[in-house]
């Protein structure tokens, strides 16, 4: 709904920015290039996980979304300042080791959601619960909600045919709004206890995957994060001081999304059980498409 709702915003602009570059304003050029100016962005995005873990890997990217406000300020006839904010869909795809001596494993209770292993141990308790069920992991797609604040130096061109370019570079501010996965198993053991009897029974291959679990209780203690971006574009003035933006650049966080031990995922060899080590920092190549006025 709310990307319906952006487009709708966004065509409205366009078509009056088209209405107002058939006037014949003397003095537009120079509004073109004035001290403040507002717009709106929207961003599809590639999104994935650079991950050094050992026992779980970056599988692919996810196709996510952004949108938001930007404000642009100018520093000089070549160097502007960008912020604004907005909001960024992310995600990507890790995928779990799992050989004859190794797992990486978790328990989900009956609502759905993990539960808390003891340091790393999944105990006889946790495992036998009633309704408890014991997965080992196959593979996870995170997905993200981030609402996010650029600081960005753009160093601009001339104006050439009523186009300007530039190249960007900056960091950013982001602080996690939502976290959840959608995960898929190699197996899983349902635990149900009737008086003082437990039995165990293994899950169908249909309830091997589980979507839209909240983890933010795994994600990073302190839900914010910081990145660089940099990249190039160019700008095509409509008319006045409105025109149209498009630009391509890099993002690469510098902080990890996950905790860096979980509280919920489990490696476990034959002998010893130890807590999952998560070290998992997005990266992204975002294609914005904006209005300036």
């Amino acid at each position: 709904m709310m990307k319906k709702i952006l487009f709708t915003f966004i065509s409205i602009c366009m078509l009056g920015a088209s209405s107002n570059a058939q006037d014949t304003p003397s003095d537009k050029q120079n509004e073109f290039d004035k001290k403040f100016r507002f717009g709106i962005r929207a961003t599809p995005q590639p999104t994935w996980f650079k991950s050094d873990n050992v026992n779980s890997k970056a599988a692919g990217a996810n196709f996510g979304f952004g949108f938001g406000l930007m404000m642009e300020f100018k520093l000089s006839k070549i160097v502007h300042f960008s912020t604004g904010i907005g909001g960024d869909f992310e995600g990507g795809y890790i995928n779990y080791r799992n050989e004859a001596d190794f797992s990486v494993n978790a328990v989900i209770n009956s609502e759905g959601q993990y539960v808390e292993s003891n340091k790393g141990v999944i105990t006889d308790e946790i495992k036998f619960a009633n309704g408890n069920t014991q997965v080992v992991l196959k593979d996870r797609q995170y997905k993200s909600t981030f609402v996010t604040i650029p600081l960005i130096l753009k160093m601009m061109t001339e104006e050439y045919g009523g186009a300007r370019y530039f190249a960007l570079f900056g960091g950013e501010l982001g602080i996690r709004a939502g976290l959840k996965a959608n995960d898929s198993y190699v197996s899983g053991i349902k635990s149900t206890v009737s008086g003082t009897t437990t039995t165990t029974a293994f899950v169908s291959d249909a309830d091997l995957s589980k979507t839209k679990i909240d983890i933010s209780k795994d994600g990073s203690l302190v839900p914010m994060r910081l990145g660089m971006n940099l990249g190039m574009g160019t700008e095509y003035r409509l008319g006045g001081s409105t025109s149209v933006v498009f630009s391509l650049n890099y993002f690469q966080s510098f902080t990890n999304l996950m905790k860096k031990d979980s509280k919920y995922l489990v490696k476990a060899t034959n002998t010893d059980s130890n807590e999952l080590n998560q070290g998992y920092f997005m990266r992204a190549i975002r294609i914005n498409i904006g209005l300036l006025f």
